[in-house]
């Protein structure tokens, strides 16, 4: 086997295996995936979590570490602990089955356990190397914790000096490039004008340009042109559509319920829109963090603040979950969890219950983060609505409600019985700690009390059709006399101000954060990440406010700041991968051990500096990206078979990658060519028949449009970093016999018809919406052929045009980027 051929397969062993290839060695054989992840989920906590206590590197009963392969292999007094391959004849299995030794001597592991260490050590006992040396505990954390390349201050690198004269050339393209020259490789072309201003639409605006512009970009000479275009487009406010998409992926945006009834959510479009209006506003990124995670601790005259942590309303919610408690503990979970994932580009899950496996991330640290959200309340009761709106319509409403006094007083009379018995059919169905807290006054009431309260009070009005429901004939038909009488003031009544779901903190005391099943059940307050603290004390300065406990101000400001290496390289990372593809680290939401290095590691904190230099914002950061010569590098490399052997991912960004769309340009794209899409800006959602774009339709986490799921979608149900990328047969069903393609041809072909052009006029317009350039001399004789063979009668040759548009929205041309 050659190195060149060893290097390859090793490149594929790590994309698949999640394996850095640093860590495996010339020597070593690479195990196989489903091995190393038997370790990794069966044999590696276990291992830690119930052995290393007595078998590590402080104390090693019976002298035997069970710490390494090496060791484990070694033994203790009694000889080796395993014989790999050979599971009957090891100690090891021995002492866990009971049939000598009997290991641990208390809470002996499961058969299920048992089991798969029988199978580890019977299909050689796979250790990767990647993990290296176990501890059974992080704390204290080593200066080798500390030292993991992500968590180390930013580097303003060097800008690497070209390899020829030309010392214009762009910074980024020196980076790259300078890696290049190191491997042996050589840069491909700039793709050609037409080919670049169709990409430069689909990544800025996320759908394709008209012929008309594309026409005048490919006619302007100028030396700006490419920089006018950016800039012009940066400017629309289709880009502020397109790239909200990515973060809403990342924070599982969604407009349902996500479990059971999966109910739409019908206001939570309102932080949608806030996500639109940031990123056309080219809002600062620490301004960003701080609303979405504490908006409500802002000036609440302000109603944006109120929109934007609805971030913390995106978690799933089960509408006839009886066991409140816990229920509320995976709402508080998933939250810590996505803030982690999202702004930390750090899972950390895995310490919920013991020390991160892989990272230096304490159990203690799990629930330090946790802490930040203790005081959260979900609130459905506020309103999207200035200081100055809610005073004039309280002041307006009084009249209506003075005026309405009376007939309202009837229908509370009427209610009250049926009112009376639901709470008490809602309330008992809780366990009696929960009917407790439900029932202690508020003011009376911890934080967690309150959380559990409110689980309880919307089941009362959203289980079994609420309590009108269980109105008998009679009072059916008095209750909706009444509502005639009141319905005769609407002429008096105020429009209603507009909700929002939304957070805030509870007033009251504050309910202890502990760790569960702690021995001693300690409490813990709000702090970072201890490895990320310089000096080791992550606790923060916490500045209590007059509504609120200041914990997620905090939190926000210590995410923002600049000089916070992680999320600086995290955000800088994300916006590189949504334009090329794939991140300078490959897995966006893994910084951690388990994640890959970063294979341009100058670059990314180059890039970093540079982003905090323009204040924390977006535009400028695209600008450079997209002005350099590595995003407009052609797929085509005359050396292409040669330099895939050597970087199969195309890593080392020696061309362009061929993309397919995202699900929604898809969609949006064949709108846009077919002539029909509106160019609404936010607003409630809309059924998916709806000609907008695809951001705007109603999205349920259970029941996705069929188009957009088909073509890997997120579902909302997780932070979603890179979207799977697919090749279905429903995919080409869809696109060969759905309604919706069918519908888009013919509008399509009816665009085409339009202005009695010529008809291979009309086949060159049609090409050219779809495909971007101008048919060849043989495409457009096909189509000729294709459309007008056999003089058909007029009908007959609009349905071949619409077979043709057809076609046109079926080919990979429509459907990738160049």
């Amino acid at each position: 086997m050659t190195e060149r051929l060893r290097l390859s397969i090793l490149a594929l062993l790590s994309a698949f295996c999640c394996l850095p290839v640093e860590n495996l060695s010339a020597n070593d054989e690479p195990a196989s995936a489903a091995a190393v992840t038997h370790f990794e989920k069966a044999i590696r906590p276990v291992l830690v979590t119930r052995c290393l206590k007595c078998h590590g590197d402080r104390k090693q009963e019976g002298g035997l570490r069970l710490d390494s392969r090496a060791a484990v292999l070694k033994g203790g007094e009694s000889g080796p602990a395993i014989i790999p391959g050979q599971a009957s004849q090891s100690l090891l299995l021995a002492a866990i089955q009971y049939r000598d030794l009997e290991m641990p001597p208390k809470n002996r592991l499961s058969d299920m356990q048992v089991r798969a260490f029988e199978r580890w050590i019977a299909s050689g006992a796979v250790w990767p190397q990647s993990s290296g040396t176990l501890r059974a505990s992080l704390s204290p954390l080593t200066d080798a914790d500390r030292r993991w390349w992500a968590f180390l201050p930013l580097r303003d690198s060097a800008v690497p000096e070209p390899d020829d004269a030309d010392r214009r050339r762009h910074p980024i393209d020196r980076f790259i490039d300078a890696v290049l020259h190191r491997k042996g490789l050589s840069p491909g072309p700039i793709a050609d004008k037409t080919t670049l201003v169709r990409r430069l639409y689909f990544d800025l605006i996320g759908v394709p340009p008209t012929p008309e512009e594309i026409d005048a970009f490919v006619a302007d000479a100028s030396p700006q042109a490419w920089e006018s275009l950016i800039d012009r487009l940066l400017d629309d406010p289709r880009y502020g559509e397109h790239w909200a998409r990515f973060w809403l992926d990342l924070v599982r945006f969604s407009e349902s319920d996500g479990w059971n009834q999966d109910a739409f959510r019908s206001h939570i479009w309102r932080y949608r829109d806030y996500v639109v209006r940031s990123f056309n506003q080219d809002k600062p990124y620490d301004d960003f963090v701080r609303q979405q995670l504490a908006g409500d601790e802002m000036d609440r005259s302000n109603p944006e603040n109120l929109e934007a942590v609805g971030f913390l309303r995106l978690g799933v919610y089960e509408y006839n979950q009886r066991d409140a408690r816990g229920h509320w503990n995976d709402i508080m979970n998933e939250m810590t969890d996505v803030v982690a994932d999202v702004f930390l580009g750090m899972g950390v899950a895995c310490a919920r219950c013991h020390d991160h496996k892989f990272d230096p991330i304490l159990q203690t640290d799990y629930f330090q983060l946790r802490a930040f959200f203790e005081p959260v309340i979900w609130r459905d009761d506020l309103h999207s609505a200035t200081a100055a709106e809610r005073e004039t319509h309280a002041r307006q409403h009084a009249h209506w409600l003075q005026a309405t006094s009376g007939v309202r007083s009837e229908i509370d009379t009427l209610l009250e019985p049926y009112h009376a018995r639901k709470w008490k059919s809602t309330v008992e169905k809780f366990p009696l700690d929960i009917q407790a807290c439900f029932r202690k006054p508020q003011a009376q009431r911890t934080s967690w009390e309150q959380q559990m309260a409110y689980l309880v009070n919307r089941q009362f009005y959203e289980e079994g059709g609420g309590p009108l429901k269980s109105l008998n004939k009679q009072d059916q038909k008095k209750h909706a006399e009444l509502l005639k009488q009141l319905g005769a003031f609407d002429d008096q009544k105020t429009p209603a101000l507009p909700r929002v779901m939304t957070v805030t903190d509870f007033g009251g005391r504050i309910a202890p954060t502990r760790i569960p099943d702690g021995e001693s059940a300690v409490e813990v307050d709000p702090a970072f990440l201890t490895v990320l603290s310089a000096d080791g004390s992550s606790s923060p300065a916490i500045d209590p406010l007059a509504s609120s406990s200041g914990r997620r101000t905090a939190l926000a400001d210590w995410i923002g700041r600049s000089d916070n290496a992680l999320t600086m390289r995290v955000i800088v990372n994300r916006i590189w991968q949504a334009h090329f593809g794939r991140g300078l680290v490959a897995t966006p939401n893994d910084f951690g051990k388990k994640g890959q290095r970063p294979t341009h590691p100058e670059l990314l904190d180059w890039l970093a500096a540079r982003f905090i230099e323009q204040g924390l914002t977006f535009k400028p950061l695209h600008r450079l990206i997209l002005t350099s010569e590595v995003w407009k590098r052609s797929v085509q490399h005359a050396r292409s078979d040669a330099y895939r052997l050597l970087d199969p991912a195309d890593a080392l960004l020696w061309r362009s990658r061929i993309r397919r769309l995202r699900a929604e340009q898809i969609r949006d794209a064949m709108l846009s060519v077919s002539g029909e899409l509106s160019n609404k800006v936010g607003g409630p959602s809309v059924p998916a028949k709806t000609p907008r774009r695809a951001l705007y339709v109603k999205s349920f986490r259970n029941a996705p449009d069929a188009m957009l799921y088909a073509f890997d979608v997120a579902k909302g149900l997780k932070s979603v970093a890179g979207r799977n990328n697919t090749t279905t047969p429903t995919q080409s069903l869809l696109m060969i016999n759905g309604d919706y393609v069918l519908a888009r041809s013919r509008a399509m072909a009816k665009r085409l018809e339009a202005g009695n052009r010529p008809l291979p006029d009309a086949l060159r317009y049609g090409f050219r919406l779809a495909w971007g350039r101008v048919p060849d001399a043989m495409e457009l004789q096909r189509g000729l052929e294709f459309v007008s063979a056999g003089d058909p009668a007029p009908d007959q040759l609009h349905e071949r045009l619409v077979d043709f548009c057809h076609v046109l929205l079926n080919a990979n041309e429509f459907l990738y980027l160049d």
